[in-house]
């Protein structure tokens, strides 16, 4: 059942998908798109509205015209769970980039809120008018959601299907982030990753050179990886997630047999900061999400390491 309580306590973090490899089917399940923004919750109370985001960061001056059409929704006091987009002028599909752009902007103007227009597309109600919902199912929430969203306008409802498969392939389609998969009798599990969520996502791959690292106490932390290109070498970022330890003890191990002074002569841009410099003799195959305005992966992963060049057999 639902807790009591006057007002809702906040800000809090909101409850996170776990990552799948995989669609999973199911009657017991609905499927959302994942869309590509910013995390932010919402709280009406009284008339007023306060905004924050998954690190409970206030974000209430950022978006004032979703302050202002939250303030018509048909509750007094609420709290909701959403994602702030940001769309493409030109494809009309969410841009990561031009959101965070207005995201971490300390000045919001008429100018940059013309400029970058943002939705909130809304996908959980956690609490209303005394009642705290994270015991109820998924689909008496949304229900009682649908019936407190505005009609139009920068607040909108996020729509549930049935045919997980479909949507997927809709969403790869259109170059979308991906979906969200969720049990219909599932809580609201608050500040935690729970499999009740679970978040595929429609990644690419490359193979990409390792021209350098990054050290923490020694040790191998991160990839700088290139693109070799007609002799040329073109930076894309580095890389930590995927290195498990046996992969850090081996790049470690074999870093006095690779190590150079300089950064291959023709990488470009050359990244900045402490690093250590490698002979390109290993390749990376590399899963990301997307290319960032800069040139570089968003949310790379290394998938596997190769040699293409010999490194002594003790080392490797």
């Amino acid at each position: 059942m639902s807790r009591s309580t006057e007002t809702a306590p906040g800000p809090f973090q909101p409850m996170e998908p776990v990552l799948s490899e995989r669609v999973i089917e199911g009657r017991d399940r609905l499927y959302q798109v994942k869309w590509d923004g910013v995390r932010v919750l919402s709280q009406v109370e009284g008339g007023e509205v306060r905004l924050w985001n998954r690190r409970r960061r206030d974000r209430t001056a950022t978006y004032p015209e979703l302050v202002a059409a939250l303030k018509a929704t048909g509750a007094k006091s609420a709290v909701m769970d959403g994602e702030v987009i940001a769309l493409d002028p030109q494809t009309g599909k969410p841009d990561f980039f031009r959101v965070l752009k207005r995201d971490l902007s300390r000045r919001i103007g008429p100018g940059l809120r013309e400029k970058v227009p943002v939705y909130y597309v809304v996908f959980d109600l956690i609490y209303l008018e005394g009642q705290w919902l994270t015991d109820l199912s998924l689909e008496e929430r949304l229900k009682r959601l649908s019936q407190i969203l505005p009609d139009s306008g920068p607040i909108q409802y996020c729509d549930s299907y049935e045919d997980g498969t479909a949507l997927w392939e809709r969403t790869r389609e259109q170059g979308l982030e991906g979906i969200v998969i969720k049990e219909r009798h599932g809580r609201y599990h608050i500040g935690k990753k729970h499999a009740t969520w679970l978040k595929v996502k429609h990644f690419r791959q490359l193979e990409a050179v390792v021209v350098g690292v990054t050290l923490r106490q020694g040790r191998v932390n991160s990839l700088l990886l290139a693109r070799a290109e007609e002799g040329r070498f073109t930076y894309i970022g580095r890389a930590a997630s995927g290195l498990d330890q046996d992969r850090i003890e081996a790049l470690t191990r074999a870093l006095s047999h690779i190590r150079r002074e300089d950064p291959p002569p023709t990488l470009s841009p050359v990244p900045q900061g402490e690093k250590v410099w490698l002979e390109p003799v290993i390749w990376a195959r590399v899963r990301y999400l997307e290319w960032t305005p800069d040139g570089t992966l968003r949310n790379p992963s290394i998938l596997s390491l190769e040699v293409k060049k010999s490194i002594p057999d003790s080392d490797r």
